[in-house]
């Protein structure tokens, strides 16, 4: 599990983890995460909000140039948000089989 002590800009990701971060004040918050150059895989994307699933997607059955997830939640002080990337496929699991971005911010999509 990897923990996101402060919001940010943006991280770059290119292995199957947990992100988490902890809310230090309500307010909206977005995440969006991209996976560009996404070979034919198994990768799932889930965010989740205190543990109760708010987005998920899965990668297609054949190559793309971007699989994305982009999703606004409510959120009160001391919630905790996960971005979890995780894959049924063995070839997914190697460092650096993928390159994505990861963006959690307060406010809106805009």
């Amino acid at each position: 599990m990897t923990i996101i002590n402060n919001l940010i800009s943006s991280k770059v990701i290119s292995n199957l983890d947990t992100y988490q971060y902890t809310v230090g004040a309500a307010a909206m918050h977005v995440v969006n995460l991209a996976i560009s150059e996404v070979p034919i895989s198994g990768i799932t994307i889930t965010i989740k909000q205190n543990s109760n699933t708010v987005a998920s997607t899965s990668a297609p059955g054949a190559a793309q140039s971007l699989v994305q997830l982009i999703t606004t939640m409510n959120c009160a002080a001391g919630d905790v948000i996960q971005v979890i990337v995780a894959s049924s496929t063995p070839s997914d699991s190697v460092p650096n089989s993928f390159k994505g971005t990861l963006l959690i911010k307060q406010g809106s999509i805009n």
